[in-house]
């Protein structure tokens, strides 16, 4: 169902972290969302704006990137249906750090900032429960830092492409970035990136066509582990 046109506490029904609210608790929500599509391409925002809103969302897909001192783009992560950004600068009163784009045609919803911090201080379980998925991301961001130490390329792809498959529940899934964005992920050059794709193909790991992938020896890529 297409969020502009459907009822938006509906919408947040499906959002995992407003799940723990009541009807009246989600109904106060939606007064304060803003809804807005963006095309494949458009900045949601940049870094150093001043946006307090807390961005969900709702349909597609989002990169989080970080633009180094050189001009260099790193992709930080990938936001999917239900997850949500723009947390850390909602909650520290400080300028936006990184970059959100869309990378298809996505609908997100906006929460305005102060609104959402009143509704949280009558809502403890919902503001535990943010502070959890807050956990859980930095978690994840000190393993995927972990894994630019201590593990090498074809590692840190075998842990991709089997994490891609558990997000899927299947063997068979379809890249959620072109190769220049996943290159960025991994921590490596487009260029080594499909040399290590092309290899795992050689070897029998897997299978390949365009973004779709295949995993053909699961075992072969767990050992690498």
């Amino acid at each position: 169902m297409n969020c502009l046109h459907c009822n938006k506490s509906y919408c947040m029904s499906f959002v995992p972290i407003f799940q723990v609210l009541n009807g009246d608790e989600m109904k106060e929500i939606s007064q304060i969302i803003t809804r807005q599509t963006f095309k494949k391409g458009e900045p949601i925002f940049l870094a150093g704006d001043m946006k307090k809103s807390l961005f969900v969302v709702h349909k597609g897909k989002v990169k989080i990137t970080h633009i180094s001192e050189d001009g260099r783009e790193q992709v930080i992560r990938i936001m999917r249906t239900g997850d949500f950004f723009g947390d850390l600068s909602l909650f520290n009163n400080t300028p936006l750090t990184t970059n959100a784009e869309a990378l298809e045609l996505i609908e997100i919803c906006m929460l305005e900032g102060e609104a959402f911090k009143n509704i949280l201080r009558k809502t403890p379980d919902l503001l535990l429960n943010i502070l959890a998925q807050m956990s859980e991301r930095l978690e994840r961001a000190e393993f995927q830092l972990s894994q630019l130490s201590t593990q090498d390329v074809g590692q840190r792809l075998a842990a991709f492409i089997l994490e891609q498959a558990a997000d899927h529940d299947n063997n068979a899934f379809v890249l959620p970035v072109n190769k220049t964005d996943a290159a960025s992920l991994l921590g490596t050059s487009r260029e080594t990136l499909s040399r290590k794709l092309s290899l795992f193909q050689k070897q029998g790991y897997i299978q390949m066509s365009g973004r779709k992938v295949k995993i053909c020896n699961r075992a072969a890529l767990e050992e690498m582990l």
